[in-house]
Formats: structure tokens, sequence, C-alpha cells
């Protein structure tokens, strides 16, 4: 019997008066309509400076089109608090929202997940045709007559499971008894664990003090070819991505972390001149990587639209892991004499966003160089003051990629 007939054929189940309409809760009407009053005050904000009459055409387009773009918020969260709802029934659900609506019968659906998110877990709905439905249950109140429903779904995560132990206790190159393999399982998931928790800390290390700075360099350097060796060695019991339920233990924050924080380094510690030719060998240097990472041998529970997805996913992080690394090699083993060159300081700035940047100014200092913007640390930022002597120090770079540093012109 299935999770389906078991579940729905019980006396609670009869007793339900059908359709049952969840539509959004009170609580998130108001943020709704708040959000929707932010974002209006600001269109109109913007499209009264825009109506002014003082920008540039241009400039008064792209400001038009961002006050617009505003006051679409407060029409679609009018929308979605009005309308949106989640409508049960014996055998079908229907989700509408502001723009959208769809319905899927129990008969068209795979079965149930529940999916992690930044709001939390969600219920998830698999349809055997077309994307997954995922049901915000705390905008829409869902109580136990919504679980009740779909908890009768047969649960994909534990179906996975459950194939995932069947092929790792079949699998021979694990031990000779089924015991043997599942513990060599158990061991894989706490070396894996491990392994994640020690890349977690390499970057949070490289992040706030990357001291000895060639030792955390090193370590970034190797961390991702942990993974590629384990993937090679044990793809029965390691994976980059695989199925939401799998319980091999997963490799990626090794993947990951070590080329952010390779990426983050050199973005902070140097300037680069010579760009292009930078990306072009990085991305030569990340080629291999990439390529271990892709021909690695992989069991069966990785759907092939998630290792498409995953070779899409790995080339910007390859990228950065490649870029960074040879950055900062080319820095850290140049050990040529540099070219001096005095300039003076004519102005600075600073940039906010996710991260506060700070800049100064520089006059002209090179004929076929034009880096006059170069970031700095807070201190000097705060010291630097305009018409101030500095001087560029031009490093040839180990790999004849240049780099420069700006300083007092003291021997």
């Amino acid at each position: 019997m299935s999770d389906v007939q078991g579940v729905l054929g019980k006396d609670w189940h009869r007793d339900i008066r059908y359709p049952l309409v969840f539509t959004v809760t009170r609580g998130q009407k108001i943020a709704c309509w708040l959000l929707g009053v932010l974002f209006g005050s600001m269109g109109v904000g913007v499209l009264f400076l825009t109506g002014q009459g003082r920008m540039e055409r241009g400039g008064a387009f792209l400001t038009g089109a961002i006050g617009l773009c505003l006051l679409y918020v407060p029409i679609y969260c009018a929308l979605y608090a009005s309308r949106a709802r989640v409508t049960l029934e014996a055998n079908a659900i229907e989700v509408r929202k502001a723009f959208s609506r769809r319905r899927v019968e129990t008969r068209d659906i795979r079965g149930r997940r529940m999916m992690q998110g930044r709001g939390g877990i969600y219920p998830v709905i698999v349809p055997k045709a077309g994307t997954a439905l995922r049901l915000e249950g705390s905008i829409f109140g869902l109580d136990d007559r919504f679980k009740a429903w779909f908890n009768a779904l047969p649960d994909l995560d534990g179906q996975e499971r459950t194939e995932t132990l069947a092929e790792v206790s079949r699998d021979a190159s694990l031990g000779a008894s089924p015991q043997e393999r599942m513990a060599k399982l158990e061991k894989a998931k706490t070396l894996g664990k491990g392994l994640g928790a020690a890349a977690t800390a390499l970057a949070f290390w490289g992040f706030f003090y990357p001291q000895p700075y060639g030792l955390v360099i090193a370590a970034a350097a190797l961390v991702p070819w942990v993974a590629v060796l384990l993937l090679w060695v044990r793809p029965s019991l390691f994976q980059l991505d695989g199925r939401p339920g799998d319980v091999k233990p997963n490799l990626a924050a090794l993947v990951l972390m070590p080329p952010l924080m390779l990426a983050m380094r050199a973005i902070r510690d140097l300037t680069v001149v010579d760009l292009g030719h930078l990306f072009l060998w990085g991305a030569v240097l990340a080629a291999p990587l990439y390529l271990a990472l892709l021909l690695a041998p992989q069991s069966g529970s990785t759907p092939m639209r998630g290792r498409v997805a995953l070779r899409l996913l790995l080339v910007p992080f390859v990228v950065a892991y490649g870029v960074g690394l040879l950055a900062l090699t080319d820095a850290m083993w140049d050990h040529a004499r540099p070219e001096v060159v005095e300039t003076t300081i004519t102005g600075k700035d600073v940039s906010r966003g996710r991260s506060t940047t700070y800049y100064v100014h520089l006059a002209p200092w090179s004929t076929n160089i034009h880096e006059d913007r170069i970031a700095v640390t807070r201190a000097y930022y705060e010291s630097a003051q305009k018409g101030d002597s500095v001087c560029i120090r031009l490093h040839p770079g180990k790999f004849n990629l240049r780099w420069m540093q700006l300083g007092g012109c003291s021997t």
C-alpha cells in the first residue's frame, strides 16, 4: 500500500471539508503593505526628482526607470496580499500568487521534500512534470490539516536515503560485508564533516588574520585537491553534489571556500597592472582543477540535471582559484627590484557597499599605465592629504604580471 493510499484513506481525511483555503496571514499582509508604502514612497520621490528637469537626458532616463521599478513593488505587494492563497482539495492543490496560478492534482505529484532555505525549512511538492512548488508555511498559516495532506505524499528524501544506503551496502569495494561497508560510510561522514569545518576555518583564517601568510595561501591552494583525491579514490563514499536526501558526505566546502578566500586576498592585498593577462593565465591555471572535478567518477546518486548545474556552478569558483592563486604567487615570489616613480595625491574617495573600500587618486605617473585610483587601507586613507608626494613601486612580477604598491618615497 502506498503512502497516499495508507494515509488519505483514514477517517480524518473524510471529516475535512474541502476545499481548504489558506490565505496570507494578517501579519504578512501588514508587512506587505508596509513594504509597498516604503518602496512606493521611494519611487514617487525618484520620479519627482527626475521631473525637475535638472538632469541630462541619459541620467533622467536612468533615474526614471529606477523610479518605475520602485513603483512596481507596491503593486506586487498589494496583489500578493489580496490574491495569494493555497487551496487544498482532497485530490489536488492550487497555489495562487500575485501574477500566477498553478493547480496540480495528486495523481500528477511524484512526492514531497523538505527544503532548507534562508528563512527556514519549506515544504516542497514535486510534480511528475514541471517545476517544484515551494510553499512558505508562515506566510499562509499552513496548519496540521495541510501537514497531514502533505505527509500523505511519498517521501522522496526518505526514498533516496534508502536507495543510497542500499547502494553503499552492495558496493563490494568497500568491504566484505554490508556491516563493514556501512562502517566505512560512517567514517567517511566523520571525515567529511571534519574537512568541511577545516575548509571553513581556513577561509575565516584567510579573511581576518592571514598569518603566516605563505602558509595560509599554500593551504588554500591544496585543499581543493584534497577533495579531488577523495572523489577519485572513493567515489562511492564522497560527492560534490547529490540528491537532497543523500547520506554521503558532501565535499563542496573544500572546493568553494578556498577560491573565495584566495580571490578576496588578491583583491585586498594587490593592485595588479596586467589584469587581462592575469585572467587569461589564471583560467589556464584553473583548468586542471576544473577537469579533475568534472571527470571525477560519480555514483548514480547525482541526477543528470544536478550534474549540469554543478558544472556551471564550478566555473566562477575555479576561475577565482586560478586568478587569485596566480596573482598572489606572482607577488609573493617576486624578489626583483621594483621601479620607483614619484607622483602626488590629487584626491580620495570611499566606496561603500557590502564592504567599504578606500581609494586615493594620483596624478598621471606613467605613459602606458593608467592606474590612478588605488585602493588603500583605512589608516593610509585617513593620513593621506591632497598634494602629498607619494611613490609608486612597480614590480615586474615573478610571472611577468606587473603589480604595484603605493607608499612613501623615503629610502
